[in-house]
């Protein structure tokens, strides 16, 4: 009956130790699948990853799609943090792809992103079996503290010029300036009744010397008529004599053809006809170029001033016996 006993407990452990083993089997395989559906990838940080801790997330535009399994100092460069991040494989990590430390509100918790990665970008890949590295970039309490100290020193800067500029030296200019400004307009005070009657006065010559314009322009087309009218009169008379004088020619050149024809025939004597009369044709001569010349004379002066004719005043000449 003992010896029953002890056969069955050994049974029962025996298959209790077989249904064991064929779970762990199975649960190995399922693990080595598992990690068939990672890779891994290394990211190398120069900033503290404070409140950053294996098992921590990745994720992808907010997306997880791994997780941190390991944080270490970089054994090749000690100012560096190597992360080894296990990723789907899936995930589409680009060669311009980076990696950012982020947290979550303010409880301090950290977790990676990998941002950017454009569409057209090519995929992170070597081809190899080797652990490829995806670049990282400041995360943005790095680049607060990096635009704060930025801009404190630039506010220490102005504050050191300001002290410059505020230094007694300065003041004392400045109370200076102001107390020679307030002499100034106490001056300027004094003299407003002098700048409004000046200003007074300049209205009113203002308004007279608008007044003389517009006469002098009144005055200046009349003259422009008057101009134009003796342009006229002096052209028609012009043209009157010079017809005359035309006339005139021609009449004289009949009279000497007439003349020659006579003279040619010997129907007269030229001495006996030419005595009398030289002396009146001398005479006539004379006169004819006194005229033209006195012409010549009146119309150049026309010309340079016509207002001659309306303005000029000329003292007569003595008649006799005056």
């Amino acid at each position: 009956m003992e010896s029953r006993v002890n056969y069955t407990a050994i049974g029962v452990f025996i298959l209790l130790f077989s249904v064991a083993l064929v779970a762990f089997a199975f649960w190995l395989g399922k693990y080595n699948q598992d990690e068939r559906q990672y890779r891994r990838y290394k990211v190398y940080m120069t900033e503290s990853v404070s409140g950053l801790a294996p098992e921590a997330a990745v994720k992808f535009q907010g997306v997880d799609v791994g997780k941190v399994e390991s944080i270490q100092i970089n054994p090749h460069n000690s100012e560096e943090v190597e992360l080894t991040l296990k990723i789907k494989k899936e995930t589409p990590i680009k060669t311009d792809s980076n990696a950012i430390l982020k947290f979550y509100g303010i409880t301090g918790l950290a977790f990676i992103e990998i941002a950017g990665g454009s569409r057209h970008a090519p995929l992170l890949s070597n081809g190899k079996d080797t652990v490829l590295t995806i670049p990282s970039s400041p995360s943005l309490i790095r680049r607060l503290d990096e635009s704060l100290g930025n801009v404190a020193s630039k506010l220490s800067t102005t504050l050191d010029r300001a002290n410059q500029l505020l230094s007694e030296k300065n003041i004392d200019n400045v109370a200076q300036t102001l107390e020679h400004l307030r002499s100034l307009t106490a001056q300027i005070d004094g003299y407003q009744l002098q700048i409004k009657t000046l200003l007074a006065q300049s209205i009113i010559l203002e308004n007279n010397a608008s007044k003389s314009l517009a006469a002098v322009g009144d005055a200046a087309k009349s003259v422009k008529t008057t101009s134009g009218n003796f342009n006229t009169l002096v052209q028609t008379k012009m043209t009157t004599t010079l017809e005359s004088l035309d006339a005139t020619s021609k009449e004289s050149h009949k009279l000497i053809q007439k003349l020659e024809a006579s003279l040619d025939q010997g129907d007269y004597d030229m001495r006996a006809i030419a005595a009398p009369s030289s002396s009146e044709l001398t005479t006539l001569l004379e006169q004819t170029r006194t005229l033209t010349n006195e012409m010549e004379i009146t119309i150049r002066s026309l010309r340079e001033s016509p207002s001659d004719l309306l303005f000029k005043k000329s003292t007569p000449k003595p008649g006799p016996g005056e």
